[in-house]
C-alpha cells in the first residue's frame, strides 16, 4: 500500500484534539465457580455463510437465462424450444402483467449480483417487495396507456389474461390497478402518479435518492465553472507574456527600419504562434471533454465524487463475526481547465494550481446546509462562473489571438498539474471482508464433566503432606483451569511462606505427579497458590476466545486471543499497551501456535488499512503460509541480512513518522490519525506490527545493527504505531541482551530447561516449571507477577483455511515499494560495519583462513575426500599447515569430523561452492 508521502507533509493542522482515554484489552468476567463451563455471548456467523444462501445466487441466475429464454422463443415463435414449461411460464407472467414481464429477467439478474448483501442487510424481503411494486406499477401504466387507445375493458379478469398473453395491456394484476387509476385519476391523473411512482421505485432499489441526484448534478456544475476559471488564469499570463513579446518585436523593428527580414521573421513568428496555440487549445479542450465524461451515481448516505469515487459495500447484521468492513474504491481523475474563447480574465497565473481543488470544493458543497437552491447553478448564477468573462479595462474590442510563449512541456505541466501532484488520498478504505469463525474449530471439550473426586483426593493428600511438615492449614480453595489446578491454601498465624515453597518437592512427590509450581502468595490474596496439572488436560480453542462477547466488544485493532488463566478465564492483552512482546521457550513448547494466534486475532480484528504486519522468518518455514496476505506491509522476509535490512527501515520509517505527528502538534498516531480522518489532504497512517520469530539467528548475522534497531524501536516506537513481537529459542544472555530487556518490558515464558533461562526472560524462576504444550508465564507491563495461562491453540489447517478465504475475497498484498527498495539499501549495509560479519566469513578465533583453503576445498570436492596426507602430496604443502586447513574446513561445515583411520567425508558439493564462489563467500 504506497502511499503519497510527500504529499501528507503539506497544510498540517495545528489544532491538538482533546485527549482521549485508550481503549484496553478488555475487562475480565467476574471468577466462576469451580468446574463450571464458561458461558460467553457467542454471535452469530453472517446469514448469508449458510449453504443454501451461498447456493441462491447460481441458482437465480439459471433461473434468470431460463425465463429469457422463455420470452424469446415464445415471441419468436418456436415455443417448442423451451417445451410446455416454458410456453406455461410465458403465458403465466405475461398474463399477470402483460409485456412488462419482459423486465422480469432483470429483475432476477439484479437479485443473483446482491443476493448475499441483500441477506447480510437483511433487505431480501424489501428489495422483493420494491421490484414487484415496478413490475406491477409499470403494468399499470401500460394498461392505462392501453385504455386511452383502445377503450376500456373493465374488471374482466378473462379479458385482461387474454390481452396480456397477446400483450396488448398490462395483464390481470396490471390492469386492475390501472381500471382503477384510471377510474379515479383518470388518463391525465394516472400518467402524473404512475410515472414518477415509477421512477422513486427505482430510486430506492438502487439506493439513490433525489437529493443525491440534485448534489450530483450540482457538482459536475462547479466542477465545470472550476475548469473555465483555471484556464482563464493559464490564458490571461499567456495574454501577458504575449504583449510583452509583441513589445518587444516592434522596438526591433523600430531599431532597424530598414531591414524586411526581421519584420517578415516577427510576422512569421507570430503566425506560428497563433497557430500552436489554436492546437494547444483544442487538446485541452479535449482533456476537459474527456474529464467530465465521467459518470457516477452519488447517492444518499454515500459519497460519489468524481476523481474520488466512494462505493459503499452493504454491511451484514453486527451480530456476526464476518463484518466486511466499508469499502472504497477510489480513482483519480484529474480536472481539466477548458477554454472559453473571447474572453480575457485578468487573474494572475503566478498562483499555482491548487492538487484536489475540486474534491475539497465537493466536500464543501456536500456539508453547506444551506446551499439547496439547485435553480442558481442551473441558471449558471455560480460564483466561480461569474469569473468567466471579465470586461477588458483598454476597451480595445479586436479579438487577440492567444500565444504561448511556453514549451510543450509547460503546457502539460500546467493542463495536467493534477496528475502529477495527485490530491490527497480518500478517506473511505479498501474493502476487507473478515473470514467467518466457521473456518475455525469448535470447542470439542466435554461440557459436563465431574471433577470434584480428582480435586477432593488432591486437597486430601496435599493437607496431610503439610501436616506431616508441621504446616497448619486453615482453609483450602481451588480454582481449575484447563491444564492445571491451583489449590489456594491459607496458612495458620505463625506459618512462614517460605515453609510452604521449600515444600515443592515433597508435594510433587505426594501427588505423584511433575510440573508443580508454588506461588508464593498469590498476588492479591491472602493465600498460596499450588499449582498442580490436571490428570485429563482440555484444549482451549481459539475460536471460543475469538467468539467471547469481551474480543467482540474491544475497539483496539490490536487485541489479541492469548488464552486462558488457571481459572479458566479468558486472557486477552493489547498489543498497543504492551507496546512490545518477547516470546522466549524451548523448541515445540507452543511458540508458533501462539505466534499463529497472534496473527489470526489480528486478521479477525482489523483491516489492511488499519493494521501491517512485518513477518521475519529465518527458519523459513513458520510463515510461509502468510505469502501474499493483505495486512503483510512487504513480502516475508527470510534472509538475515534483509531481516536486519527492515529493522533499520523501521528505524527510518518511525522517524519519518513523528515528522508528520510533529508538524500536527500532537503526540501519538491515534490523536493524528484522528486529525487525518477529517482532513482530506491526509492519509491516515496504518499501525506496524513486526513479528521476528527467531532472534537468535538474527543476532548472529549482524548483532550490533539488530540491537541497535531493536532498542531504537522498543524505545520509541510506540508512539508512531509501530510494535515489536520477538520470539526465541535459546533465551541466553548474548541473544536476549540487557539492552533488549530493558526496552521490551512485556514477555511471555514458555517452558524452559533451566532456571538461568527462566530469569532470562522473566527474571524469576518458575518457567522451568511448566508442563509444555502451550503453558506460559505471562507478564505484562505492569504486573508485579507473571500469569500462568494456557495457550489457545489454532492448528496449522485452519490458518492455511482463513489465510486462503481472506487472499480469495480480498485484493492481494500492497507492499510499499519505497519501504521495500530502502530495504534493499540497508541489507547491503550490513556486514560491512564492525561486528557485523557472519560466522562463516571469519574464523571464530580472529585468525584469517589459509590462502590454500579455497584450493582445498576443490580438492576435497575433486577426490570425495580430504586427508593431511592428500594434501601434503597435491597442495605442497607441511602437515602442520594441513591439518590447520583441515581444521578450518570442518568449522565451516565443509567436512565430517574425523573418524578414526578413515578419510574425513566431504559435505559441500560442487554446485554449493560454485555458488559460494559467486557470492565471494570464500
Amino acid at each position: 500500500m504506497p502511499e503519497n508521502k510527500n504529499q501528507q507533509n503539506k497544510k498540517l493542522k495545528a489544532k491538538r484534539p482533546p485527549k482521549e482515554l485508550p481503549p484496553g484489552p478488555g475487562e475480565r468476567g467476574n471468577s466462576r465457580r469451580s468446574g463450571e463451563p464458561i458461558k460467553e455471548a457467542v454471535p452469530a456467523s453472517p446469514p448469508s455463510a449458510g449453504f443454501v444462501h451461498q447456493f441462491m445466487p447460481y441458482l437465480l441466475f439459471v433461473l434468470t437465462l431460463f425465463i429469457a429464454a422463455c420470452f424469446v422463443c415464445v415471441a419468436a415463435g418456436v415455443s417448442g424450444a423451451v417445451g410446455v414449461a416454458g410456453s406455461i411460464l410465458n403465458d403465466v407472467f405475461c398474463g399477470l402483467l402483460g409485456w412488462p414481464a419482459y423486465f422480469l429477467p432483470l429483475v432476477l439478474l439484479n437479485l443473483a449480483v446482491f443476493w448475499r448483501q441483500y441477506v447480510d442487510m437483511k433487505l431480501v424481503g424489501l428489495k422483493l417487495s420494491l421490484s414487484f411494486l415496478i413490475l406491477l406499477v409499470t403494468s399499470a401504466l401500460v394498461h392505462v396507456v392501453t385504455i386511452n387507445n383502445a377503450g376500456r375493458v373493465g374488471f374482466n379478469v378473462i379479458r385482461l389474461w387474454r390481452d396480456g398473453i397477446n400483450l396488448m395491456g398490462g395483464g390481470v394484476l396490471g390492469g386492475i390497478l390501472g381500471e382503477i387509476c384510471f377510474s379515479a385519476l383518470g388518463i391525465v391523473g394516472s400518467l402524473i402518479i404512475l410515472s414518477p411512482l415509477i421512477a422513486v421505485l427505482f430510486m430506492f432499489l438502487f439506493g439513490t435518492t433525489p437529493r443525491g441526484i440534485r448534489l450530483y448534478i450540482a457538482r459536475l456544475l462547479r466542477e465545470r465553472a472550476e475548469r473555465r476559471r483555471l484556464l482563464a488564469e493559464a490564458e490571461d499570463d499567456v495574454s501577458e507574456n504575449e504583449d510583452d513579446e509583441d513589445a518587444d518585436d516592434l522596438s526591433a523593428e523600430t531599431d532597424d527600419t530598414g531591414k524586411k527580414k526581421g519584420r517578415r521573421a516577427a510576422r512569421e513568428r507570430k503566425k506560428a504562434k497563433k497557430e500552436e496555440q489554436k492546437r494547444r487549445r483544442h487538446e485541452v479542450l479535449g482533456h476537459s471533454d474527456a474529464a467530465a465524461s465521467v459518470d457516477a451515481v452519488f447517492t444518499e448516505g454515500h459519497k460519489t465524487i468524481i476523481g474520488d469515487i466512494t462505493s459503499k459495500v452493504p454491511q451484514p447484521d453486527s451480530a456476526g463475526m464476518a463484518v466486511p468492513a466499508a469499502g472504497t474504491e477510489s480513482g483519480t481523475t484529474p480536472t481539466e481547465p477548458e477554454v472559453k474563447e473571447g474572453t480575457e480574465p485578468k487573474v494572475d497565473i503566478s498562483e499555482p494550481v491548487r492538487s484536489g481543488g475540486v474534491s475539497a470544493l465537493t466536500e464543501q458543497l456536500e456539508q453547506d446546509e444551506d446551499y439547496n437552491d439547485l435553480g442558481e447553478l442551473l441558471n449558471g448564477k455560480s460564483d466561480s462562473a461569474g469569473q468567466d468573462a471579465p470586461e477588458k479595462e483598454d476597451g480595445d474590442k479586436k479579438e487577440v489571438d492567444i500565444k504561448l510563449n511556453v514549451s510543450t512541456e509547460d503546457i502539460s505541466d500546467l493542463v495536467s498539474s493534477e496528475e502529477e501532484e495527485p490530491p490527497a488520498p480518500a478517506k473511505q478504505l479498501t474493502t476487507y471482508i473478515f473470514p467467518p469463525v466457521d473456518l475455525l474449530a469448535p470447542d470439542t471439550n466435554p461440557k459436563e464433566a465431574d471433577y470434584s473426586e480428582e480435586l477432593r483426593a488432591n486437597a486430601k493428600k496435599l493437607m496431610d503432606t503439610l501436616s506431616s511438615f508441621n504446616v497448619r492449614i486453615k482453609e483450602i480453595t481451588y480454582s481449575r483451569g484447563p491444564t492445571i489446578t491451583r489449590y489456594e491454601l491459607k496458612p495458620d498465624a505463625g506459618v512462614r511462606v517460605r515453609s510452604i515453597a521449600n515444600l515443592v518437592d515433597d508435594i510433587a512427590l505426594s501427588l505423584a505427579t511433575t510440573g508443580v509450581r508454588i506461588e508464593a502468595p498469590i498476588p492479591g490474596k491472602a493465600a498460596v497458590g499450588v499449582e498442580v496439572p490436571n490428570k485429563t488436560q482440555a484444549t482451549v480453542f481459539l475460536r471460543t476466545l475469538i467468539e467471547s462477547k469481551t474480543f467482540q466488544e474491544t475497539p483496539s485493532k490490536l487485541a489479541v486471543c492469548l488464552g486462558q488463566d488457571v481459572a479458566g478465564k479468558p486472557i486477552f492483552f493489547n498489543i498497543d499497551k504492551m507496546p512490545h512482546l518477547l516470546i522466549a521457550g524451548a523448541t515445540g513448547m507452543g511458540k508458533s501456535v501462539c505466534f499463529n494466534s497472534i496473527i489470526v486475532s489480528i486478521l479477525y480484528k482489523a483491516r489492511p488499512d488499519e493494521v501491517k504486519l512485518i513477518l521475519v522468518d529465518p527458519k523459513k518455514v513458520e510463515f510461509n503460509v502468510y505469502k501474499d496476505m493483505p495486512h503483510l506491509y512487504v513480502p516475508v522476509v527470510s534472509d538475515p541480512k534483509k531481516a536486519a535490512g527492515v529493522l533499520a527501515t523501521a528505524v527510518a520509517e518511525m522517524e519519518r513518522r513523528f515528522e508528520m505527528i510533529e508538524d500536527l502538534n500532537v503526540r501519538d498516531i491515534t490523536n493524528y490519525n484522528r486529525i487525518a480522518e477529517n482532513d482530506p489532504e491526509l492519509m491516515p497512517m496504518p499501525r506496524i506490527v513486526i513479528i521476528i520469530d527467531e532472534l537468535a539467528d538474527l543476532m548472529m548475522t549482524a548483532p550490533d545493527d539488530v540491537e541497535t534497531c531493536i532498542c531504537r524501536l522498543a524505545q520509541k516506537a510506540r508512539a508512531a504505531g509501530i510494535h515489536l513481537i520477538i520470539g526465541t529459542q535459546r533465551p541466553s544472555v548474548d541473544v536476549i541482551t540487557g539492552l533488549i530487556k530493558a526496552n521490551i518490558p512485556s514477555r511471555i515464558a514458555f517452558t524452559v530447561a533451566s532456571q538461568i533461562d527462566s530469569r532470562t526472560i522473566i527474571d524469576m524462576a518458575g518457567a522451568e516449571k511448566l508442563i509444555g504444550r502451550g503453558d506460559m508465564l505471562f507478564s505484562p507491563v505492569g504486573a508485579a507477577k507473571p500469569i500462568r495461562v494456557q495457550g489457545a491453540y489454532v492448528s496449522e489447517l485452519e490458518v492455511e483455511n482463513i489465510v486462503d478465504y481472506v487472499k480469495a475475497h480480498n485484493s492481494g498484498a500492497q507492499y510499499d515499494h519505497e519501504f521495500l527498495k530502502r530495504v534493499e539499501e540497508e541489507a547491503a549495509k550490513c556486514g560491512n560495519k564492525k561486528g557485523s560479519k557472519p560466522v562463516d566469513v571469519e574464523d571464530l578465533s580472529g585468525e584469517e583462513f589459509d590462502p590454500k583453503l579455497r584450493d582445498a576445498i576443490e580438492l576435497a570436492i575433486e577426490t570425495g575426500k580430504i586427508s593431511t596426507s592428500l594434501m601434503q602430496r597435491r597442495l605442497e604443502v607441511g602437515y602442520g599447515r594441513a591439518a590447520k586447513i583441515i581444521d578450518q574446513m570442518e568449522k565451516l561445515g565443509y567436512v565430517s569430523a574425523p573418524d578414526g583411520n578413515k578419510p574425513r567425508r566431504v559435505l559441500i558439493t560442487k554446485e554449493q561452492f560454485m555458488e559460494k564462489l559467486i557470492n565471494n563467500d570464500l
